[in-house]
């Protein structure tokens, strides 16, 4: 158990770090590219995961289980051959994909609104062949339990893409355009982090073996996956070209569509995920352990740690909804100097809750040998967001956009509880915990919007903003533990203070130093 506490404590660091990495470059790149730039970046980079979902869902997770039986059982052959056939089988997929592009040109820039998507996207390609060596060889260490080198080089890669633009932005900008900076800032950490896991393959004594034999096994089990994966990443390609086309088709140029969702997507999006980095860990060690828990029926302890999660998950939803929904605008103000993306983050912030929810639940239907009908049930939920975006831009403008993933999130949950509770005949939504957290929720918004009205006319935004938000978090923390939310139990001082001998100890230890004497 303490082994496992140090492997979560550390996943959850380098996940902090990494995603507040980030998110400082998500700043860096807004306030240096604007609204219209990331708009144009962002669509252009969706279409360019959905490519590398492809070599980079089922080939990793494979390794990774081959990896880790072959470790247990003692194969050198099987694992090392193994990664030499999905490293073929990756670069290949990979050039196919490079070339697809390529051939199509005129096809794919149908589907941007700017010409400069097409262009980023053909930028971004080389990437593409290196992430195939890079999500291969690190699903090999995953496998080995090297969680510090995975973790690394996950930190290293957004560091460098930090680097490299800061040094561009810094030295050369007059004679770069802002987006095609932040585009290859993506190929030159793809590349320099892949050769680092090349380097770490080797060190933990990684090596190449013939792969003949390896080639259907991995094929076999990896297609499924991929093909679940590529579904479900078209949706976010998707979005990024409906919304910009039904904002243009309401009376917007398509610099005001693309500023627009530059704004939401690109600025204001990533700050409702902050608070799945929190949980992302424990979605991580949540998987093997129901895993284990499911082989032994262990049902006690599955429902046990499902109930605890789900609580976890909302409890930290309710830490940020309620900062979001009252700081919106200063926040958006301070971070990218857009007040757009601070009324945006307003009106967003009770997505913070689904999204929570909805990733813890998945992680556990997963966990349960409940991929597919996890699967399905994102898919009947997406529906809503469709119809959302397609039917109420009319009226709603880019809200739009928040309504459908509301009425999403929301169905997803439902679906994946109303599962999980007939799989193990339990109830694991618990409506008085959602209500008295929401009950904390209200005081924690007013004590910080009067507490930002009074300071921001005598402080500046930084400190002004900085003292309302840890002020309702200390608000919100304190009704919740007069509530029973949470406890302190955790924190045992008597552990950290010590003992005082009694007479006895004291005499005993007396005539000890006395015999050795």
């Amino acid at each position: 158990m303490k082994k496992l506490f140090k492997i979560l404590a550390m996943l959850t660091s380098f996940s902090v770090l990494t995603r507040t990495l980030g998110f400082l470059f998500r700043i860096l790149l807004s306030r240096s590219i604007g609204a219209e730039g990331l708009g144009a970046y962002q669509i252009a980079f969706s279409i360019y995961m959905v490519l590398e979902t492809f070599i980079s869902s089922g080939l990793p997770l494979v390794i990774s289980k081959i990896t880790s039986v072959s470790v247990t059982s003692n194969n050198k052959k099987k694992e090392f051959s193994s990664v030499s056939a999905a490293l073929i089988i990756g670069l290949i997929t990979a050039i196919i994909l490079c070339s697809v592009v390529l051939i199509f040109r005129n096809v794919f820039s149908l589907l941007f609104t700017d010409k400069r998507c097409l262009n980023i996207l053909i930028t971004l390609l080389p990437a593409l062949v290196f992430s195939s060596v890079y999500s291969i060889l690190r699903g090999n260490i995953w496998g080995h339990k090297k969680y510090f080198w995975v973790s690394l080089t996950e930190f290293v890669e957004q560091l460098i893409r930090a680097v490299f633009c800061v040094i561009i932005f810094a030295f050369f900008y007059t004679a770069c355009d802002a987006v095609m900076v932040a585009t290859l800032s993506m190929v030159v950490a793809c590349v320099l982090s892949s050769v680092l896991v090349f380097i770490v393959y080797l060190k933990i004594g990684g090596k190449f073996y013939n792969p003949k034999g390896q080639f259907k096994p991995i094929l076999k089990e990896s297609v499924p996956i991929t093909i679940v994966k590529i579904v479900s990443s078209l949706l976010m390609p998707i979005i990024s070209i409906i919304i910009p086309l039904r904002l243009v088709s309401i009376g917007y140029t398509n610099e005001q569509a693309l500023s627009i969702f530059g704004v939401a997507m690109g600025m204001t999006f990533p700050l409702l995920y902050i608070p799945s980095t929190l949980i992302g860990a424990l979605s991580m060690t949540l998987i093997p352990d129901l895993s284990s828990a499911l082989s032994t029926q262990n049902y006690t302890d599955i429902n046990t740690r499902i109930n605890f999660s789900m609580k976890f998950a909302l409890f930290v939803a309710f830490l940020f909804a309620p900062v979001f929904y009252a700081l919106g605008s200063p926040i958006g103000e301070f971070l990218y100097s857009n007040t757009q993306s601070g009324v945006f983050l307003t009106y967003a912030s009770p997505l913070v809750i689904p999204i929570c929810v909805t990733g813890i639940t998945t992680s556990c239907l997963n966990a349960l040998n409940l991929e597919v009908k996890s699967f399905r049930n994102y898919l009947i939920s997406s529906v809503f967001l469709f119809f959302s975006i397609i039917f109420l831009t009319k009226s709603l403008g880019i809200l739009s956009l928040v309504w459908g993933m509301g009425a999403s999130l929301v169905m997803a949950i439902i679906l994946n509880i109303r599962l999980l509770n007939k799989k193990l005949n339990s109830n694991f939504f618990n409506f008085s915990y959602l209500l008295k957290l929401f009950a904390c929720s209200i005081p924690a918004v007013l004590i910080s919007k009067f507490t930002y009205s009074l300071l921001s006319k005598f402080l500046p935004l930084f400190f002004s903003l900085g003292f309302s938000c840890v002020i309702a978090e200390i608000f919100f923390l304190l009704l919740a533990l007069i509530l029973n939310l949470y406890n302190l139990s955790f924190l045992n001082f008597k552990k950290l203070v010590p003992k005082k001998p009694s007479f006895s100890t004291k005499l005993f230890n007396k005539k000890l130093k006395n015999k050795k004497s």
